[in-house]
């Protein structure tokens, strides 16, 4: 045999190889076939611990939208629902661990959560703040998992890669299945105005630093902008919370309203945001069983963002 193996040395590594992919491939196989088994046996037992985002086999993704400055937060759900007819007919109860890269630091909003029975869902949210200066291509790992302690264990999980894309302007939509609201979060990287109508001894063009805006009176601060911002979308599946700061600082020109029902709905408003800001603003759901959380969950916004910033 080691002769055989001596004179047909690189058919010997190739067969080796192909052994090692194979043994890993069972593993790994074997792993999911186990872990399919195992919630298929807690739901003959009518426990549904379910999540769009965790899984039983854990899931990866991969996201490229963080700046890598300002914190980072992702939105977990759970739920006791498995289609519209199965449901927990219990409360669960459930621990939260997460686990993140060095570089970072992770919060939880709350380290155990219980899905009642009548509300059907439950969430938490990981705040991720960064801890040294990062550059575009840095990543970091998170990892986050939930197990059920009562009345059934299951352990569900995630991970993710967030990579560092250095851009002037960025936005992610926090939402969850069951949520009467979704909220959309802005980020202006931009760390200056430029002068978008002359006074003074500045003319259009003109680049304005924070220290310079800080002493502007109101009027002049209306002249200059650092992001200007336009949101676009269907009434008919969302609808803006009008009560948002937002909203009411909105610009007159360049708004927009669709008829639903017979009644106007605003489809389209735009407004300035700050220079090194971050904001939120709220929208409510038609249809509560959706989940427009991006880019996590979709791969597309279910809200148009346009934005001008500041050169």
């Amino acid at each position: 045999m080691m002769n055989y193996i001596r004179k047909n040395r690189k058919k010997s590594i190739v067969v080796l190889i192909f052994l090692i992919v194979i043994f890993l491939v069972g593993v790994t196989f074997g792993k999911y076939v186990l872990g399919i088994t195992r919630e298929f046996l807690l739901e003959t037992k009518a426990f549904y611990f379910r999540s769009s985002i965790l899984n039983i086999n854990g899931k990866s993704y991969s996201i490229n939208n963080w700046d890598g400055v300002n914190s980072y937060t992702l939105t977990f759900d759970v739920t006791n629902r498995n289609g519209p007819d199965k449901i927990t007919k219990s409360d669960i109860s459930y621990d939260i661990s997460i686990s993140c890269s060095g570089s970072v630091t992770c919060r939880l909003s709350k380290n155990k959560g219980i899905i009642y029975q009548n509300e059907e869902s439950d969430t938490y949210q990981v705040t991720i703040t960064p801890q040294k200066n990062f550059y575009s291509g840095d990543s970091v790992v998170v990892k986050t998992s939930v197990t059920s302690t009562s009345p059934y264990k299951k352990t569900m999980s995630a991970t993710y890669n967030i990579g560092v894309e250095k851009s002037k302007f960025s936005y992610q939509i926090e939402d969850s299945v069951n949520s009467k609201f979704l909220t959309l979060v802005l980020t202006n990287s931009v760390t200056y105005y430029e002068v978008k109508e002359s006074f003074g001894s500045y003319k259009v063009g003109s680049q304005v630093s924070l220290e310079e805006y800080a002493t502007l009176s109101d009027e002049e601060k209306a002249k200059c902008f650092s992001a200007i911002v336009t949101l676009s979308f269907d009434p008919n599946n969302i609808f803006v919370d009008m009560t948002d700061r937002l909203y009411l600082d909105r610009f007159s020109d360049n708004y927009q309203t669709q008829k639903v029902n017979g009644y106007d709905y605003v489809s389209k408003f735009s407004f300035a945001l700050s220079a090194s800001s971050s904001k939120t603003i709220k929208f409510y759901k038609d249809d509560m069983t959706k989940d427009y959380t991006y880019p996590i969950v979709n791969d597309s916004s279910i809200i148009d963002v346009s934005v001008k910033t500041a050169n």
